[in-house]
């Protein structure tokens, strides 16, 4: 094929989030490509900063479903999309990569896929999130088309699927996709340095007067556990100031956030959050200003929080989530200042009443999955927050117990004595923190990501459409779904 390929690149909407940022980078990879794609961005919403605006088109029958009065059907959102697509490509997509296809916000995404796989249509479904993994509500969602519902994983050699991690592959691999369209598509990191903003730092410093200041750059959701944030506040030296950086979009998690910061305030810890919203600090000087990065996120797609930080010259600390990092360890990449567990005492919590709300998200969980209850699935889901003898996970709470336990650390300064780990590690010297900086450069540069995006096109446009085929979605669930995974702050 002499033209460029013709790409539909589909997304739900593109604010500002995750997926919104990789397919920013990728557009920018692509600029620099000799053999660059011709490429349209559809959403449901294109937000006025999204940074390739010319190449994006809104269709607004793409929205979730919950934000519109009535889902366009299947039909009539493909001829939505399709319009869309050729009046900025000139003639049909090539190839259409959607983003998260399966995570059951949108109703008439499973019969849009299942229409474009019966017509042979090449697709890369990229899934950073999953309607099975803790989401039983866009599970039932996807469910809701019973036409479909059984479609959403089309087995031909003209559709392949891209994951963030190791975990995901393996759940995906297990269906019987085969290695050939199943990618590791971890997420590019780019360099992120700005020393000009450094100037700015100190001042932020003074403002927030702080000797010594973690930041936990995300978003408020309630998985990022910003009770753990709290928990570490309660025991701070004098002059430790924590912050973060933004409050909630979502309304579900309005009130979590609220009552952390009102607890925080009451107890007169040293928090600050949603910094930049409050203040006129770009991102990358409070970057600057930190002398450490904090994650205490219980659950992760991709994991950037746990890379980004380095190339900004800055260490992370805080809760590990191994079955994400396992990748970046296997790069070089260490995480030795991060825990896996953070245990308080089983003394400090009410131990009936933990059992209790985790044997009623079990059964809400497994009835909206439609699947039995294991015998046994109270004694694993408390097994898997119990790190050793006599403890909890401070993680495996939910906020009412977790608020009872910084309680105690605020009105008893001596309670500290009781914890395995009472402290957070010192920052790294940095050479330690250039090393990691480098092998995260080499492993998740944006070129080789896009090189390897390019090389799926290719294969795709190569590929031969045959009779539409599709996976047993069941087997998914399986792979997601088990007592031992559930934590509470998921649920």
């Amino acid at each position: 094929m002499s033209r460029p390929l013709r790409v539909a690149i589909v997304h739900y909407h593109l604010k500002r989030g995750g997926v919104t940022r990789v397919i920013e980078s990728t557009l920018r990879g692509f600029e620099q490509e000799p053999t660059a794609p011709q490429c349209v961005v559809l959403a449901g919403q294109v937000p006025n900063d999204f940074s390739h605006a010319s190449l994006a088109r809104c269709v607004p029958g793409l929205r979730y479903s919950n934000d519109q009065e009535a889902t366009p059907a299947p039909q009539e959102l493909l001829e939505q999309l399709r319009t869309a697509a050729e009046d900025t490509l000139g003639a049909p997509p090539d190839i259409w990569h959607i983003h998260n296809h399966s995570l059951g916000k949108n109703s008439s995404v499973p019969g849009l896929i299942s229409l474009l796989a019966q017509e042979g249509a090449r697709m890369l479904l990229h899934m950073h999130d999953f309607a099975e993994d803790g989401r039983p509500e866009n599970y039932k969602l996807n469910q809701l088309e019973k036409t479909y519902s059984d479609h959403l994983y089309p087995d031909m050699d003209t559709v392949h699927y891209g994951v963030l991690n190791a975990r995901d592959h393996a759940i995906y691999k297990a269906t019987g996709i085969p290695d050939a369209r199943l990618h590791l598509l971890g997420n590019p990191v780019e360099s992120s340095l700005h020393p000009e903003r450094d100037k700015e730092a100190e001042s932020i410093r003074k403002s927030l007067n702080a000797r010594k200041l973690y930041l936990y750059p995300v978003r408020a959701v309630r998985r990022k556990n910003f009770g753990e944030l709290l928990y570490w506040a309660a025991l701070a030296e004098p002059g430790d100031v924590f912050i973060t950086t933004l409050g909630p979009t979502n309304k579900n998690f309005v009130e979590a956030y609220e009552r952390w910061k009102n607890l925080a305030q009451k107890w007169n810890l040293p928090v600050e959050f949603s910094v930049a919203e409050q203040h006129d600090w770009p991102f990358e000087s409070i970057m600057a200003a930190a002398d450490q990065v904090i994650s205490t996120s219980i659950a992760e797609g991709f994991g950037l929080a746990f890379l980004e930080p380095w190339l900004f010259n800055k260490g992370i600390t805080g809760r590990d989530l191994p079955s994400i990092t396992q990748d970046f360890k296997e790069h070089g990449i260490t995480l030795h200042q991060c825990y896996q567990a953070l245990p308080v005492p089983k003394s400090w919590v009410d131990s009936t009443l933990l059992s209790q709300y985790i044997q009623k998200a079990l059964q809400v969980s497994y009835e909206a999955y439609e699947t039995k209850l294991p015998d046994d699935a109270l004694n694993c889901a408390i097994a898997a927050i119990t790190p050793m003898d006599g403890y909890y996970d401070f993680g495996g709470l939910n906020e009412d117990l977790q608020e009872s336990v910084i309680e105690k650390l605020v009105k008893d300064r001596d309670a500290k004595e009781a914890l395995p780990v009472a402290e957070l590690p010192p920052p790294l010297q940095a050479e330690q923190i250039d090393r990691n900086a480098r092998r995260i450069e080499k492993s998740y540069s944006l070129s080789g990501y896009c090189d390897r995006i390019l090389s799926i096109y290719q294969v795709l446009e190569n590929s031969s459409p045959g009779k539409a085929a599709f996976l047993n979605a069941k087997t998914v669930l399986k792979g997601f779904l088990s007592p031992e995974r559930l934590r509470l702050l998921r649920t």
